[in-house]
């Protein structure tokens, strides 16, 4: 068995999956400007929609490992991805690309759980923890990919933008030629799940409220833009792609990252994103945009893997794939209310500018940071009690 084919397989899966609704993002105010009769929360659909399929078919994924092996799941889901990716450019109306949308979210759905539990069934103790951080680093680094190419494929027609999803051909013939076929899960029904703890759960919330934060950004940035008078859609995408590079970055020195934070890890990423809420906010241009966007990205990309390293640490490794179908389920749920929650906050304070939105966002996580920060030290001065009562003994 080849760890590093094995590997590969797992990291072009990868590529795929977090950021496929928000692929096409820089093309939405083309997207717009095509379907004018459409209102600006059903142009955002668009983004929002594939997480509504996605969150059921991650039970459905975590159903079938019992019953067939992760290698076919995983093929068929890139089936569907093709397809609802694909066809999203082929339609006359709003209507029928949201449906190819739909698809491709039962795409993702199948998918998602696999990917991250693939390294669990492979890979253990610190080369885990690794491999995790590897794989936040090529899910940004396919965010990067596909928003670029959506980026300059949109300047030249939004239908053409939709052709960057072929990419999942290629992860297709390396999933069927290096990751082995595994044995499902319960073939004789003989495997009894206990229920899954209560802190799987609270991550799962804790997920959803950090995508909620965070999918604020490809949802809105190509029509602030364009509000804002700063860029087109190419503009958008080589903003967006700063987030995700910096997410990129984030992955491959991960390890680094929390030994230097240590018990204020949580604290420093999300004050991270705080600060980058708060450039954007104030910027008067793509430039300082970008700026901000790249600590949100980098904030982002470190959260990501920690919590799904921990979510693999919670549960025996049969429950992983269950585990990770709540935490990711609670993750694109984040997604699709994201903008439904925050353009209706908008309404109710009589301001529905994105501007806003960025500022109230920035003022958000700077709380929480706090509270991060507190229950940080108060555990640490814990700690650090408990280690000197022991010497003194």
């Amino acid at each position: 068995m080849n760890k590093k084919l094995i590997k590969t397989a797992i990291l072009s899966v990868s590529l795929l999956t977090v950021m496929a609704g928000a692929a096409i993002s820089p093309a939405l105010g083309d997207i717009a400007l095509a379907f004018p009769n459409s209102n600006e929360t059903t142009i955002k659909l668009i983004l929002t929609l594939p997480s509504v399929m996605i969150i059921p078919f991650i039970f459905v994924s975590s159903y079938l490992t019992r019953q067939f092996s992760k290698k076919s799941i995983l093929l068929v889901g890139m089936v569907f991805y093709l397809i609802g990716g694909l066809g999203g450019g082929l339609v006359p109306t709003i209507e029928l690309l949201l449906l190819f949308r739909a698809i491709l979210g039962i795409g993702v759905g199948l998918m998602m759980p696999l990917s991250t539990s693939l390294v669990a069934d492979f890979f253990d103790g610190q080369e885990r923890t690794t491999t995790m951080g590897q794989v936040s680093a090529v899910n940004n680094l396919g965010g990067v990919v596909l928003f670029l190419l959506s980026g300059v494929l949109a300047a030249i027609s939004w239908r053409i933008a939709f052709s960057v999803y072929a990419l999942v051909v290629v992860s297709m013939i390396i999933v069927w030629l290096f990751l082995p076929k595994q044995q499902p899960i319960d073939q004789g029904g003989q495997v009894k799940l206990e229920p899954l703890p209560k802190r799987v759960y609270f991550t799962g919330v804790a997920m959803f409220f950090i995508l909620l934060v965070f999918f604020a950004l490809p949802s809105n940035m190509a029509l602030f833009m364009q509000q804002e008078g700063i860029g087109n859609s190419q503009n958008a995408g080589m903003v967006i792609s700063a987030g995700t590079a910096a997410g990129f970055v984030a992955g491959l020195i991960l390890a680094r990252t929390k030994r230097f934070f240590q018990h204020f890890f949580y604290t420093g990423m999300l004050l991270l994103m705080a600060v980058g809420f708060l450039i954007i906010a104030f910027a008067p241009n793509a430039i300082i945009i970008g700026c901000g966007v790249g600590l949100m990205g980098f904030g982002f990309g470190s959260l990501m893997p920690i919590v799904f390293d921990h979510v693999t640490h919670l549960v025996p490794r049969v429950q992983v794939v269950q585990a990770m179908a709540v935490v990711t389920s609670m993750l694109f749920l984040g997604q699709f209310l994201s903008p439904i929650i925050l353009d209706s906050i908008g309404v109710l304070v009589g301001d529905g500018s994105i501007r806003f939105t960025y500022f109230l966002l920035a003022g958000s996580l700077f709380l929480v940071s706090i509270g991060f920060f507190l229950h940080a030290s108060i555990r640490r001065r814990a700690i650090i009690g408990s280690s000197q009562h022991v010497k003194d003994r």
